[in-house]
């Protein structure tokens, strides 16, 4: 079996955690290679991409493996770990149990956002418009599947996958999706209109943002696009997934009850 190691390039300790595991992994059989490039390590067509660091480095590294369909195996080092199950201790248990088959495969939903029906990009978290400026408020037109939800005044809107529901949508007031549950959330954010509260729609959904102000367009914390006065923003289920190896039954509300206390 093939393993491709990726760590956070910006933070020395998992590039040197990066080293151990891949002496680790070698010794036990496994043929490995290691980039700071994701695309330059899927390139050798590893069978497992191996991803060292927090959250957010499997969510960056799910943008380029999705192509390929190439599962992900997080090794925490981060703050949260909602995404990164296994220390750099249970590593080598979890080689012995890959190697046998004993393990799981959660199969995550993305989403295709695309600005005036241009090119899509894929997005495993969320995605968010905000307004372009500090001060005022912006305005944005929602809808779910051609109804109209209202108009947001307000500082933005998430949308976000039930991945993405204990992340910017959580701390904006959404709720928080149960395993298995396929939802697509959509979480104003600080509006400043009582009837606009969050709403859970179908991931089968299109959910529809037209912009009246300047705005822009974030996927997974990147910022893809900057809107303009009418643009319109589309959001729905992507055909691509990340596929995600875990090791333990973990108890979601638990966990999030651990990790943001």
């Amino acid at each position: 079996m093939r393993l491709g190691l990726i760590a956070n390039p910006k933070r020395p300790e998992t590039i040197e955690a990066r080293e151990r595991v891949f002496k680790i992994a070698e010794q036990m059989g496994f043929r490995c290679s290691a980039s700071d490039d994701t695309a330059e390590i899927l390139s050798d067509d590893p069978d497992v991409l191996v991803v060292i660091g927090g959250d957010g480095s499997v969510i960056r590294a799910a943008h380029i493996a999705c192509r390929k369909n190439i599962p992900l195996l997080g090794l925490h080092f981060g703050r949260v770990g909602f995404l990164t199950e296994l220390s750099e201790e249970t590593f080598p248990d979890a080689l012995m149990r890959l190697k046998t088959g004993d393990y799981r495969e959660t199969v995550r939903t993305m989403l295709d956002v695309r600005v005036n029906d241009g090119e899509a990009r894929q997005c495993l978290n969320d995605v968010l418009v905000y307004k372009h400026s500090f001060s005022g408020v912006t305005q944005m037109d929602l809808s779910v599947d051609r109804n109209a939800i209202g108009t947001l005044f307000g500082d933005g809107v998430v949308i976000a996958t039930p991945t993405g529901a204990t992340g910017y949508s959580l701390s904006a007031g959404g709720p928080i999706v149960a395993d298995g549950l396929e939802a697509m959330l959509l979480t104003p954010i600080c509006p400043h209109t009582l009837h606009m509260r969050p709403v859970v729609a179908s991931m089968d959904s299109t959910i529809k943002v037209t912009v009246s102000d300047n705005c822009f367009v974030a996927a997974d914390g990147d910022m893809i696009a900057k809107l303009n006065r009418g643009d319109v923003l589309l959001v729905s289920r992507s055909d691509s997934v990340t596929r995600i190896l875990t090791f333990t039954e973990r108890n979601p509300f638990r966990l999030l009850a651990e990790k943001l206390s």
